[in-house]
């Protein structure tokens, strides 16, 4: 399912109508009205899907469900952690 995405949007979802999905981690059966997690891939809204919070919470554990900014924090070279803003301003000078 996550190999065509680089990034989940999500969110936790319930409802009141009596709808049924279908989980697209398991494939098994979800109830609009039992809590689970609306997932949005790329933040598209349009493609969003209703999964399990359970298997959302297994792939994320795996890693196969990453945030917008794991994937970009994922793109950064070793090493390049993004400075504060005050020390990009004034220099990493150091008192020595």
């Amino acid at each position: 399912m996550a190999n065509a995405v680089r990034w989940w949007e999500m969110r936790p979802a319930q409802s009141r109508q009596p709808k049924t999905y279908v989980c697209p981690i398991c494939h098994g059966p979800l109830l609009a009205m039992a809590p689970n997690t609306l997932l949005f891939p790329e933040g598209d809204r349009e493609r969003r899907r209703h999964a399990h919070t359970a298997c959302v919470a297994r792939q994320r554990k795996a890693g196969l469900l990453p945030t917008k900014a794991e994937w970009e924090r994922s793109l950064r070279p070793a090493g390049a952690e993004r400075r504060p803003w005050w020390r990009r301003l004034f220099g990493s000078r150091r008192p020595g």
